[in-house]
């Protein structure tokens, strides 16, 4: 995988599940600014959620490239930094757990550390890395220019506002754990500017109306990605995609208990 498509795919697909602790109050006397900044305070205190999570990536530049979609739910833990999911990919389902600074991955039955040097150029600190981005996620949503309400919906039996939110890149970009992953990933902070400004990313999130609770987000981005492999001479993914993530978050504030495997064996690729 390669550095740009580690920096957006790994974080959206699985650590960016943190934007379910972005809780909202929903008060009709609140504009779209003060929902979000209630749901920062909401987000720190917030400390466990679950999430139903859908990935569709498809092509932007109309090369051939199967595109993938991924289904699955997570279970966050933002103050024990542990996190236990589960996923369906190309009809191949997946577990991935993170306890005492380590990743697991399941399939087929077994169970698989991750060491960092499972992809080329990525530093032993790099896990550790983002799982500081995923704690800082309320931070990230804080760091904006604008949002704007784009108007009520029903997210499941609840009656939600649905806010636009536009990014503040250059002070996302400078948040102490986004530089520390970017660095790792070896990328200067001019370099990472750029690359957040290249991506074009779109932010959502769907507010509770009566509750400080967000239920759905949407989060996409462009980006590079990594070849792997393909089917009769067609590309599994694009070269170059779209990542859009939608995620639907029926509970919070559950406890979120993750083991570490007893019997995994070192990952040597799918």
């Amino acid at each position: 995988m390669t550095k740009r498509a580690l920096f957006i795919v790994f974080p959206l697909a699985l650590l960016l599940a943190a934007i379910l602790l972005l809780g909202g109050c929903g008060a009709e006397s609140q504009d779209p600014k003060e929902m979000l900044e209630a749901a920062i305070q909401a987000a720190r205190d917030a400390g466990s959620a679950h999430a139903q999570l859908n990935v569709a990536i498809s092509d932007l530049e109309e090369e051939p490239g199967m595109g993938l979609n991924i289904m699955g739910d997570v279970w966050l833990d933002m103050n024990a930094r542990e996190l236990h999911s589960r996923f369906t990919v190309m009809g191949l389902e997946l577990s991935l757990r993170y306890v005492d600074d380590t990743a697991y991955l399941q399939f087929g039955g077994d169970w698989y550390v991750l060491s960092p040097d499972v992809i080329a150029g990525v530093g032993e600190d790099t896990i550790d890395a983002l799982m500081d981005v995923l704690a800082s996620i309320p931070e990230i949503f804080a760091s904006n220019v604008e949002v704007k309400e784009m108007g009520e919906e029903k997210v499941g039996d609840y009656e939600c506002t649905r806010i636009q939110v536009m990014p503040d890149l250059q002070a996302i970009s400078s948040l102490e754990s986004v530089a520390r992953l970017a660095a790792e990933l070896d990328m200067d902070p001019d370099k990472l500017l750029a690359y957040l400004e290249d991506a074009d990313i779109a932010m959502e999130v769907c507010v509770q109306n009566d509750e400080p609770v967000i239920r759905e987000a949407y989060l996409a981005a462009s980006t590079e990605l990594p070849s792997v492999g393909d089917i009769m001479g067609i590309a599994l993914l694009p070269e170059m995609a779209r990542v859009e993530i939608t995620m639907v978050f029926p509970e919070y504030g559950m406890e979120v208990e993750v083991q570490a495997p007893t019997d995994a064996s070192p990952f040597e690729g799918l």
